[in-house]
């Protein structure tokens, strides 16, 4: 079901993970989701492992080959919309719409003036 793809893959995950295993969950979730199968994981024995990512490791590194000109981040970038159109904008990435992969939200003034 579109927007609800982190708790079908988290479903998947305990599905499919061997008894006694490891599942490792990386990214970012809304402190709001409240659902998670607690009961089949601990059935299996399984450990949990989960955070956004270690930033303070990459950052400087990555900020490092930006600058120098060895990656170039914003060819990642399939959207640029406004701040103003940022609801619909997370609308349509959240349901996985063709083409809505990574998206720049930029003040209206600054969209002007490029």
């Amino acid at each position: 079901m579109p927007g609800d793809g982190l708790s079908q893959v988290l479903e998947w995950a305990v599905e499919v993970v061997k008894k006694a295993g490891q599942i490792g969950i990386i990214g970012v979730d809304s402190p709001t989701t409240t659902s998670y199968p607690i009961g089949k994981a601990m059935n299996k024995n399984l450990t949990l492992r989960m955070g956004n990512c270690d930033h303070r490791a990459y950052i400087p590194r990555l900020v490092n080959m930006v600058a120098a000109g060895v990656i170039d981040p914003t060819k990642v970038l399939t959207q640029d919309e406004g701040t103003q159109d940022a609801i619909s904008a997370y609308k349509a990435f959240d349901k996985r719409q063709p083409g809505w992969i990574k998206v720049e939200l930029e003040p209206q003034q600054a969209r002007k003036e490029v």
